[in-house]
């Protein structure tokens, strides 16, 4: 059976608590077979981030690891760039939980409560727009269970911002009229209450008390019958 070379493998632990990273550099024989099971092509170098979790979620012993590969230029942009895995250490050995294949243009991840039960849950960065605005995978997690539910349309929510006093999401999207929406998680599902606030101007020129039709608007989603 043929062999790949891979010649670049970069580690890095991260500390999720204080964000100390260490590199190696080395070289690894992967054979074809084995690169297709872990939806990885042949041809790339691979790009590994290992992020220990202990700070964040004690006493659980999670692991999590961003397994990123190399693309040619001119690659579909929509095409899967990153491995994403998700493990608990037991008896001492870490056991795979969940693997998802997922596109992350830059590999951030961020630890954040978006559904309100006070656990932070895992954001891994999906795309960033020509506005710079940016967008996450979202999952939430369940340490009674030891399980990652991945939430379905989150990573279409332009700079995603959790609001607890209200458990709702608003966002703020950058683009030629700046504009916020509301958004709530319902189980495994993003939920878009509809409204949009401009800011700026209206469509006839008028300007935009932004603050007011925030307030005005959020009075809406809360009285709203999709509201809970």
């Amino acid at each position: 059976m043929k062999r790949i070379i891979v010649f670049l493998v970069l580690t890095s632990i991260i500390s999720c608590h204080k964000h100390l990273e260490t590199q190696k550099i080395t070289s690894t024989k992967i054979n074809t077979s084995a690169m297709v099971k872990n939806d990885i092509p042949a041809q790339d170098s691979i790009f590994e981030n290992e992020i220990i979790c202990d700070s964040v979620y004690q006493n659980k012993n999670y692991k999590i690891v961003l397994r990123h590969f190399s693309r040619e230029k001119g690659y579909d942009e929509n095409d899967k760039n990153t491995v994403f895995i998700f493990s608990k250490k037991i008896n001492g050995k870490y056991e795979e939980l969940l693997r998802d294949s997922i596109e992350s243009h830059v590999g951030a991840y961020e630890f954040q409560d978006f559904n309100g039960d006070k656990i932070k849950d895992i954001l891994i960065q999906n795309i960033s727009d020509i506005r710079s605005n940016w967008t996450y995978y979202l999952y939430l997690v369940d340490l009674k269970n030891d399980r990652l539910t991945k939430v379905k349309n989150f990573n279409q929510i332009k700079n995603p911002h959790y609001l607890p006093q209200n458990n709702l999401i608003d966002n703020e999207v950058m683009s030629g009229r700046n504009w916020t929406s509301f958004y709530q998680i319902k189980k495994d599902t993003v939920f878009d209450f509809g409204y949009v606030i401009y800011n700026g101007e209206d469509g006839n020129g008028n300007a935009v008390d932004f603050d007011k039709e925030y307030d005005k608007t959020l009075s809406k989603v809360l009285k709203n019958k999709n509201y809970k």
